[in-house]
């Protein structure tokens, strides 16, 4: 295997169990979770975030960030309005049902929801 092009990168993170799959995947190795329906994974100290067509969904983790609690928050993004991204510490701001929801991201992660915004506003 000494041809660079024979290895398989398995970038790809299912929501669901969390395990490495090659890109392009259609389903994950393991689970067998649908793979694309997601648009953006994202993990994250706190939780790691799912962005699909219909929702974004929060993946909440104990406190030291070492596996999930089991709590997941669904947010559907017709119902998610006055969006702001604080400044100068990372946080995804809301509104989602007459209460205002709070995400501090990474910067990496931060930089990944402007620019999904900002190609959201353009379509």
């Amino acid at each position: 295997m000494d041809d660079e092009d024979s290895f398989i990168s398995f970038n790809l993170i299912c929501p669901e169990c969390g395990v490495g799959n090659p890109e392009g995947a259609e389903y994950c190795l393991v689970c067998g979770r649908d793979l694309q329906e997601t648009i953006l994974f994202m993990e994250d100290d706190p939780f790691d975030l799912e962005v699909t067509r219909d929702f974004l969904i929060e993946y909440r983790k104990n406190f030291w960030g070492t596996r999930r609690t089991g709590k997941i928050e669904r947010y559907s993004w017709d119902k998610i309005e006055d969006v702001q991204f604080g400044y100068p510490v990372k946080r995804f701001i809301f509104n989602y049902e007459d209460r205002r929801v709070v995400l501090p991201l990474r910067e990496e992660n931060m930089q990944m929801m402007k620019r999904l915004f900002k190609e959201y506003e353009h379509q």
